[in-house]
This record gives C-alpha cells, structure tokens and sequence, in this order.
C-alpha cells in the first residue's frame, strides 16, 4: 500500500498587499493551468479571539478573491484563515498542499539577515514547492516566456528540473536548462593560476555533454516541450539573475541554509528572491 502523501491545491497567501493579490492572480491561472484547487489563505498575527471575528482578513480574502475570479466562475476558490505565526502556519499548510505562492519578500536581503522574512523562512522550511512572486509583465502564465532552471546536478536540483518541466508542459511554454561552470570550482585540485589562460573546449565539451545527459530522461518524459540547453561560465546567482529578466518563471533548488549562514557561503535561492524579475519556484525536498 502507497504511503505518499495526497497533496491538494495551490495555496495563496493573503497579507491584504498588492504584492499578495498580484501573486494571487498568478496562482489563479496556475491552478486553472492544473485543474487544481486555489486556497486563500490569510494569516493572523496572533491566535485569534473567535469572540472578536476577524473582519480585516475577510476583507483581505474578500479582495482576493474578487481579483482571482475576475468576474468569471471557472475556479474552485476556497478561503481560510490561520492563527499565527505566519511561518509556522503557511510551512504546515505546505504538508498537504500541492504548491505555496506568496507575495515578494517585505524586507531587503540585509534586513532578512537581521531580522529575518516570512518569506525565506517560508522558502527555507516548506515540504511542497514554493513559488515567490516577483512581478511579470501581466499576471497571466505564458506560452512564449520560457520556464528557466538552474542545473548543478545535486539532489535538489534534479527536483527543481522534474518541477520546472512539470510546468512547462502545463503551461505550454519552452524551457531553457542553465548550468554555470567557473574553473575554480568545477577543477578543483585542478586548478593553478598557469591555467588561467588555458583552452576549455574539452571541458565545455565535457560540460555540455554531461548536461544534455542529465535532462534526457525528462526530455523522454515530457516529448512536447521545447528544451534549449546553456552552458554559461560564471557564478549562478548572476548568470540565473539575468536569465530572470526574459522568464516567466525561474526553478531552482534550496538547501534551506539560514539567511546568516547564506550571507556567509552563498544563496542562489535567496538571491532570486530578493533580485530576480520574474517570479521565483523554489524546491526543497519535503
């Protein structure tokens, strides 16, 4: 007997934001592109006083939902409101939940060092995928903007590709496979200033190779959707950053490091989140 778990929808947070309500919309066609479910969901700060009523979030689910819908009744649109933290409610709401969207992050990537962000701890903690908004032009999926994915071959990033290809065959859009080479890291013992200059076009070979190996089976597995494949030399927080600027969507995976530990050693993840101009899925192994 299976023991997998049923994940349901696609869960919205509801702040009462602008940012919310755009990735409200954003999750709305998401779920119509997925025959699934679109929960609203708005969070209390504290546990509520049932005595009290909780009339700002319906006003805020109310809100969303007049935005989602549009005037029109093709949607399942459930609504809902959680006792608080935030964090805590939206990571047990990602148990059973198909897929998390939430507005962009409120606070700088210096400020969620410090002080910390629903956001990232939301991104960090998560069992299901989680998907910040970062603006689009339009609030609509499309079928002209590639999907792009960061591909380094870790464990995590094999789940952002299946989920990055996922998408693209739901929405109909082509997907650009990225994955960033720099001498220093990819030679290790290797690497010496007198190879500095040296001809790489047996390693870029080797790179390239090596990733159209790594994508076939998903290739095989998803036959209709265009795959263009990129090798870059670089960092990926920079490369996958300019990438974002013509995607509607960027995958990558997360080692759900603490916004101080990846000040230190390095977030592409967190970087997207705070920088990348389209929204950001971020996928972590649940």
């Amino acid at each position: 007997m299976s023991t997998a778990r049923i994940r349901r929808g696609i869960v919205a947070g509801i702040d009462g934001s602008d940012g919310a309500l755009e990735a409200a919309a954003w999750a709305a066609s998401a779920a119509r592109r997925f025959e699934e479910p679109l929960r609203l969901v708005h969070v209390l700060p504290k546990h509520p006083n049932s005595a009290d009523g909780h009339p700002e979030g319906d006003e805020f689910l109310d809100a969303a939902e007049r935005t989602v819908l549009d005037g029109q009744r093709d949607l399942d649109v459930e609504r809902s409101t959680h006792p608080g933290p935030p964090a805590h409610a939206l990571v047990e709401l990602s148990k059973t939940a198909r897929m998390l969207v939430l507005g962009p992050a409120a606070t700088s990537e210096m400020k969620s060092v410090v002080a910390g962000s629903d956001v990232v701890r939301v991104s960090n903690r998560a069992e299901c995928p989680v998907v910040v908004w970062r603006g689009i032009q339009g609030h609509e999926v499309s079928e002209t903007r590639p999907v792009v994915v960061g591909v380094d071959g870790s464990e995590l990033s094999d789940l952002a590709v299946a989920h990055a290809f996922e998408f693209a065959a739901f929405f109909g859009a082509p997907l650009v496979a990225v994955h960033t080479w720099a001498e220093h890291s990819t030679l290790g013992a290797w690497y010496s200033e007198e190879r500095r200059f040296t001809d790489w076009s047996d390693l870029v070979q080797h790179e390239e190779a090596w990733l159209a190996e790594s994508l076939a089976g998903w290739r095989e597995k998803y036959p209709d959707v265009e795959v263009t494949r990129c090798l870059e030399r670089g960092g990926p927080m920079k490369v996958l950053l300019e990438y974002s600027f013509g995607a509607q969507l960027i995958a990558v995976g997360s080692h759900g490091r603490n916004p101080f530990t990846a000040s230190i050693v390095g977030s592409t993840s967190q970087s997207l989140i705070h920088h990348a101009r389209c929204p950001v899925l971020i996928c972590r192994k649940g």
